[in-house]
């Protein structure tokens, strides 16, 4: 298990990604706590996600990348590679990052790898998602400090790639996002369920 070793120091260039994660994490409670198994699991047509379906992809793309984030980080601090320059980022993986963003410009079908569980519950799936956030806080924590741009992510289903520690991370925050916006767009879709009682 990992353990936190940021100082306040060391968390200037992280301020951003906790910012973000910290705007998911509230728009991902306002949109799916209080919400019953039958509510997770409608879909707004046999084609598209219902909100166990975005949830278990999101959980299951957090358990992809979260070891890929550890071996890193953990190579990072072992050689000492530390900056306190502000994440920037190269061309190319902003231009990943903004087309991750919502609304959706470019739907894309995800790999195999990252589809939902198909025997996952629908309120696991909720919960396995929502832990996946404090996990990926954790390792937030653990990043305090590193140089983000030099501390390289083998990506963990393309193993000849890998991407700096900050794109990655900017990645999964922007992918949540990504969802979120999916997830608002099932919660006003005509015919999602009402609350019972």
């Amino acid at each position: 298990m990992l353990q936190s070793v940021a100082t306040p120091k060391s968390l200037t260039t992280m301020q951003p990604f906790f910012r973000e994660l910290a705007v998911n994490r509230e728009t991902a409670l306002a949109l799916f706590e209080g919400l019953d198994a039958s509510q997770l699991a409608w879909r707004p047509s046999a084609t598209r996600w219902g909100l166990a379906d975005i949830g278990g992809h999101l959980a299951t793309t957090a358990s992809l990348y979260l070891p890929a984030l550890d071996a890193a980080i953990r190579a990072g601090h072992d050689a000492a590679a530390y900056s306190d320059r502000a994440f920037r980022g190269s061309m190319v993986s902003r231009a990943v990052v903004w087309n991750m963003e919502p609304p959706v410009r470019l739907r894309m079908r995800a790999p195999k790898a990252f589809l939902p569980p198909a025997d996952l519950g629908p309120v696991e799936a909720r919960h396995r998602y929502l832990a996946s956030q404090q996990l990926l806080e954790l390792r937030l924590e653990r990043a305090a400090g590193l140089d983000l741009t030099h501390v390289r992510v083998t990506l963990p289903t393309i193993r000849v790639a890998r991407s700096a520690l900050g794109s990655v991370l900017a990645m999964l925050l922007a992918h949540e996002r990504r969802h979120l916006w999916q997830a608002t767009e099932v919660r006003n879709a005509t015919g999602f369920p009402a609350m019972a009682g």
